[in-house]
């Protein structure tokens, strides 16, 4: 029996993902090296080659991620002053 074509998540490159999810492509390795993206859940690797699945799973996963992360301030300077960068 074989698969339909909609119950059979598109594969993506890293590439055409960060295009997609309207990111950089350094910021998609950087969720792979903080664990914010799993091997075997949210993304496939066979040998250097990564592929994502693009499914509303993954989407709405990484968006409840993103929603939660919270960057720190920058501190900059030769006293550390606080520098806020949300404005």
């Amino acid at each position: 029996m074989t698969p339909s074509s909609s119950s059979v998540p598109e594969l993506l490159t890293v590439e055409e993902f960060a295009a997609r999810f309207r990111v950089g492509r350094s910021t998609v390795f950087s969720w792979i090296a903080s664990n914010k993206m799993v091997q075997g859940i949210h993304y496939y690797k066979v040998g250097k080659t990564i592929r994502i699945p693009w499914s509303l799973d993954l989407l709405s996963s990484l968006s409840e991620d993103s929603a939660e992360t919270v960057t720190p301030p920058v501190k900059y300077g030769k006293n550390r002053q606080t520098i806020n960068l949300d404005y």
